[in-house]
């Protein structure tokens, strides 16, 4: 009994401990962040006023895969309107845009399933000729006993800011919107011989830090082959065997198509990619950007009930080093079908 008493005291110290703490947290949580842009104010502001245009930029969809958009008819300007659905537990929602002012600002009203409601905003601000301040912010109103959650909200809304903002500045910057030049098509692929390393990585740290990942794998790959790198057969590509929600990480597999007597060795697998039959397009732009086209496909498989085999493979034919304009390199995405 005096242990139950003991621990009744403690849970009543904690709680007030809670109580008070809220007592001094603000209900209104307000979070915004800013960028530099070099660029004119409304190719920033052309990147926001389209919620059609925020597939290339989003930070959400970077981080969860099983984010799905649902447009209503319209989609750019106010009054404008899209819903979002994921499987991930923060649930789905929709967001609205209730006013625009010329192109120096645009707010947003946002509704989290189950969770609340929001309000967004953002301002562009011409800083001279050539560049722009862009400016993305959210308050949200919390009842007194949920303040402190307020407080982890901040922290993560703050880093998603900085993310989508350094998204747009770089559109903006590079003028390189992702494009998918052809339809999505049946076709045919030969077996293909390879050598491979596959990671299992976080996806945040993927989303952010990918180009460090291909580098590191495939200069690895390329150092074993050495001379055998003369019978390389066709475009280096990756395998991605799997995106884990609960432990929010992604198994890829970085491959070079190389016909040789070479043996594998410690991480570095000789395996071959089988015949097979699946869907694929063909993307222009940055590697980064890609995302639209597996959209596609995955679209594309549902209306027209294909069986996807479980794994999606980017084939990355153009060659930085011989093409310096992104919006040139083709990238064919293709998923095998069951």
């Amino acid at each position: 009994m005096r242990y139950l008493k003991l621990t009744l005291i403690i849970l009543g110290a904690l709680i007030g401990l809670y109580l008070i703490i809220s007592l001094f947290l603000p209900s209104t949580v307000e979070v915004s962040r800013s960028i530099n842009i070099k660029g004119s104010k409304q190719a920033a502001f052309d990147q926001v006023i389209d919620f059609q245009n925020w597939e290339a930029w989003s930070p959400w969809l970077a981080k969860d895969s099983t984010m799905r958009f649902q447009y209503n008819e319209q989609t750019a300007g106010e009054g404008a309107s899209y819903a979002w659905t994921t499987k991930m537990d923060e649930g789905g929602g929709s967001q609205r845009i209730t006013r625009v002012v010329g192109n120096d600002s645009i707010y947003t009203h946002i509704v989290f399933d189950q969770q609340g409601e929001a309000d967004g905003y953002w301002s562009f601000t011409q800083v001279n000729d050539n560049r722009t301040e862009v400016t993305w912010g959210f308050s949200a109103e919390f009842p007194f006993l949920f303040r402190i959650m307020g407080l982890m909200v901040e922290g993560s809304v703050a880093n998603d800011f900085e993310i989508g903002l350094a998204n747009i500045k770089y559109l903006v910057e590079s003028q390189k919107i992702k494009t998918v030049e052809s339809p999505v098509q049946m076709v045919e692929k030969d077996s293909i011989p390879f050598f491979s390393i596959t990671q299992t990585v976080n996806m945040a740290e993927f989303a952010e830090n990918g180009s460090e990942y291909f580098a590191k794998n495939y200069t690895k790959i390329i150092n074993y082959l050495g001379k055998e790198m003369a019978n390389v057969k066709g475009a280096p590509f990756a395998i991605y065997h799997e995106w884990n929600e609960e432990t929010r990480s992604t198994t890829i597999e970085f491959c070079i198509p190389i016909v040789t007597e070479l043996e594998e060795k410690e991480d570095i697998q000789k395996r071959v990619l089988s015949q097979s039959k699946g869907l694929e397009v063909d993307y222009y732009g940055p590697y980064e950007l890609t995302g639209k086209a597996h959209e596609l496909i995955e679209s594309y498989a549902l209306e027209n009930k294909v069986d996807l085999a479980g794994v999606g493979i980017e084939f990355y034919v153009t060659d930085p080093s011989e093409e310096p304009d992104t919006s040139k390199w083709l990238t064919k995405v293709y998923y095998p079908v069951l």
